[in-house]
């Protein structure tokens, strides 16, 4: 992989950098993929997630790679011990990954740039949904939904109000 490991001892090679936070998570995805350090370059590179660590498997070889899109936005990635034709065609069925992004709406169009720069396949544009908020989804390269939302667009609405404005008579 290109994203070389720290150890949770070690601080950041860069001082300005700060050291990767450790602690315990209350909830994370862990996906099966097929190319562990194709599906990590992937995330760090198109969507700009950050490398934790990578935990050897059998053999030495990388069983285990944890990335954060934020703080407590971890996921987790195996590789997939045996790829099947089974498996491979349901990769992603029924699966949303959703992450917030909270900064602006400019960040969040940033970021769909930054996606679209690197390759990825956009399974939904950017665009303001009826819900109150901006949103846009990706496919990785197992084919897992990753949705990242900015909102709410209009924080004077109420959730009464957003419920009402999507009901249809």
């Amino acid at each position: 992989m290109s994203h070389p490991s720290r150890s949770p001892a070690t601080p950041a090679a860069n001082p300005a950098q700060p050291a990767i936070e450790y602690y315990p998570m209350p909830s994370f995805p862990l996906l099966a993929v097929a190319d562990l350090a194709a599906s990590s370059d992937w995330y760090q590179e198109a969507l700009g997630f950050e490398h934790v660590f990578t935990m050897p498997g059998p053999g030495g070889a990388p069983g285990l790679v944890h990335l954060r899109w934020r703080k407590y936005a971890d996921l987790l990635m195996r590789a997939e011990p045996r790829a099947t034709e089974k498996t491979a065609e349901k990769k992603g069925v029924g699966i949303a990954l959703n992450f917030a992004c909270n900064e602006s709406v400019e960040a969040l169009n940033a970021l769909a740039g930054r996606a679209r720069a690197a390759g990825a396949r956009f399974v939904q544009e950017p665009g303001d949904r009826p819900w109150n908020a901006r949103d846009f989804t990706v496919a990785d390269p197992d084919g897992f939904a990753l949705t990242f939302s900015f909102g709410p667009l209009k924080r004077n609405l109420s959730m009464d109000d957003v419920a009402k404005s999507v009901r249809k008579p």
